[in-house]
């Protein structure tokens, strides 16, 4: 088999080249995970036991439908719950802050919170 081609590392501003599958060059590699999460469990991001009895209650009041895509006029299976302001911008857990998404809407949303 061929050798690899090395292209530009997808890390913003890097001009490092790669070729590892991932797409990041040794010193970007993995890191993009680690700061997003910081490294922590689910239970330490107050994802716990309180949050596997919040989970089914939203989707069952939002009938396993993404709520983005019905804006839109799309019915689309919801396969998660996402905070409507971010817990990292001080929303909370309560009912009227949560909403089911599709995982595309869900990426998307994410994705646009980040760049905040």
């Amino acid at each position: 088999m061929p050798a690899a081609i090395p292209r530009a590392c997808r890390s913003h501003g890097c001009r490092s080249t790669t070729t590892d599958r991932s797409g990041y060059c040794g010193a970007h590699r993995n890191t993009n995970w680690e700061n997003h999460q910081q490294g922590k469990s689910r239970h330490e991001r107050g994802y716990g036991r309180l949050w596997d009895s919040i989970r089914p209650r939203i989707m069952t009041r939002d009938k396993h439908l993404c709520q983005e895509c019905l804006r839109h006029g799309r019915a689309t299976p919801a396969t998660t719950v996402d905070h409507i302001i971010p817990k990292a911008h001080g929303g909370t857990d309560a009912d009227s802050n949560l909403e089911s998404l599709c995982w595309p809407c869900h990426r998307s949303k994410t994705a646009t919170e980040r760049t905040r």
